[in-house]
């Protein structure tokens, strides 16, 4: 049960990234929608958590499927490589506006970059540190502001975000479906759909306070005088997010190198360059785009699945003679 709640802890701490904490991606994913579809796009990250667990414990054999596992990596690295530059843009400019702090994004991003080469538990024990930070913090926050109304559940924005982080989550987590068994693989999912749902839920609703300001969460903690907590929770995800995207990234990277120097050379590098982007521009320019990458990589996900389980469970729905 330990083991599924920090791998629960480190899809979370993965999803919740700079646009996320701050409001800013909720907003441009759910704008006036209501309250309810971003909460139905926490439960479908949960059972699509589930999907890429299992496909972590399953993989098919044969060439083609190889070949395909293998182009998916590959655009999700790139796109990991992109969230990655722009959490310290993030970083740096949640540091110099709110606490006058300067080079903090670079800062963050060169020990972020050096902490993705660790062991996955030490990783795993980061996010759940981070994790109940950023809980604590969005339940205070959402505690103060004015709620918003439920309105209707809309698929194509919630499939999409969905999408969007499975390619930082799911594909973090993947590799953790080899060694749980399936009833710990579906606790999980259901914990990542529980968790997900209620922070986007109070995210959202604190961030509709305030939808045309680039941060809208810092911009309500402000005003009410909490600084410093919007600030805990911002930084907590961009933390979070920065070593879950930057894992990824270095696991991809370590297949090609001898050493672990090059994968964290390649990280540092992104963040030099990323901490000087303009963080708004980023979020608007990037992250529709990699949402619906991540609708087609769960599906090529789910497919491999189904063909790894096909030989395993058909034999259960054959006629008997």
């Amino acid at each position: 049960m330990a083991n599924v709640w920090k791998v629960s802890c480190m899809f979370i701490g993965a999803i919740v990234g700079a646009g996320f904490a701050t409001g800013k991606e909720v907003i441009l994913y759910f704008s006036d929608k209501g309250f309810i579809t971003p909460v139905i796009a926490g439960l479908m990250m949960g059972a699509v958590s589930g999907i890429f667990l299992l496909a972590g414990k399953y993989k098919p054999a044969g060439r083609v499927w190889a070949a395909l596992d293998r182009a998916v990596n590959f655009a999700v690295f790139a796109a990991m490589a992109v969230t990655f530059a722009v959490m310290c843009s993030a970083l740096e400019e949640l540091s110099t506006v709110c606490f006058g702090v300067k080079l903090f994004g670079l800062i963050g991003g060169l020990v972020c970059a050096v902490l993705s080469s660790f062991d996955i538990k030490f990783i795993k024990n980061i996010s759940s540190v981070l994790v109940i930070l950023l809980i604590v913090a969005a339940i205070i926050l959402y505690a103060m502001c004015t709620k918003v109304h439920m309105g209707n559940i809309i698929f194509l924005p919630a499939a999409q975000y969905c999408g969007m982080n499975m390619l930082t989550g799911g594909y973090l987590i993947i590799d953790e479906g080899k060694n749980m068994s399936v009833k710990q693989i579906w606790l999980c999912a259901m914990l990542n759909g529980i968790m997900a749902a209620v922070l986007l839920g109070m995210v959202y609703t604190v961030a509709y306070n305030n939808p045309l300001t680039s941060m809208p969460v810092y911009v309500f903690a402000a005003g009410r005088g909490m600084q410093m907590l919007g600030g805990l929770l911002i930084i907590s995800a961009i933390l979070s997010t920065l070593i879950g995207a930057g894992r990824v990234a270095f696991i991809y990277m370590r297949k090609f190198f001898d050493t672990s120097a090059m994968p964290v050379v390649f990280l540092c590098g992104l963040a030099a360059t990323g901490f000087t982007l303009e963080f708004a521009i980023s979020v608007d320019t990037f992250y529709p785009m990699i949402g619906y990458f991540g609708i087609a990589a769960t599906a090529i996900c789910f497919i491999l699945l189904a063909a790894a389980t096909r030989r395993k469970f058909l034999p259960l729905f054959r006629r008997r003679t």
